[in-house]
């Protein structure tokens, strides 16, 4: 951890400011009561302020590099397009989709099948109209739901987020659609992706 330079009356008040900011209500209550005393003792305070310090949790010293050398925006700008694909947003919705009782002849099963599998989350389902859903057919793996899916959506919350997210090219699969992954039975690593995906977001 940086060692803080104080060398102004400010730098060494917002120092004191950051440092009892941390502290619990309790803390700062007691310590107020020590210095309204007539004569505060100054090595009790000081006792009290290192023994607040350590409830406050152990100081963590991060190692690393810091930020880095600074690069010119037309720099920052090559280096992100570098890492980056365009995306119009709507491709992902591009799919073959079937409704309900398009998809469950498709499937051979019954619509009930279908509708169970889509309120217990194993298959995707994304709305056309108030009450009515298409289902994009690549979720299948012959009559049944890719194994998977529902865990996938988990971390997405809803159906229409994980779908996009499934089709769309990502690096932690390999540059491959994670769907694809799923397909190859791959699920604990797209699941990994998944849990990852929404802190980069």
């Amino acid at each position: 951890m940086a060692q803080i330079q104080i060398t102004t009356r400010q730098d060494a008040r917002d120092a004191v400011t950051s440092f009892f900011d941390a502290l619990s209500a309790s803390t700062l209550l007691q310590l107020a009561n020590m210095l309204q005393r007539s004569s505060p003792d100054p090595e009790g305070l000081a006792r009290k302020v290192l023994e607040a310090a350590s409830d406050v949790g152990k100081v963590r010293t991060m190692p690393g590099t810091g930020l880095g050398n600074l690069v010119s925006a037309r720099q920052g700008r090559a280096r992100l397009d570098a890492i980056t694909i365009d995306d119009d947003g709507s491709q992902w919705s591009d799919a073959e989709t079937l409704g309900a009782g398009e998809m469950a002849a498709h499937l051979g099963v019954a619509r009930t099948s279908l509708d169970n599998w889509r309120r217990a989350h194993k298959i995707l389902a994304l709305r056309k109209g108030v009450r009515n859903y298409v289902y994009p057919v690549r979720q299948f793996d012959r009559r049944a739901p890719l194994d998977g899916l529902d865990r996938v959506r988990h971390f997405f919350g809803d159906d229409a987020a994980t779908w996009e997210w499934l089709v769309t090219s990502n690096r932690f699969t390999g540059d491959a659609q994670p769907l694809e992954w799923l397909r190859q039975g791959k699920i604990d690593d797209v699941v990994r992706a998944a849990e990852g995906a929404l802190d980069y977001q």
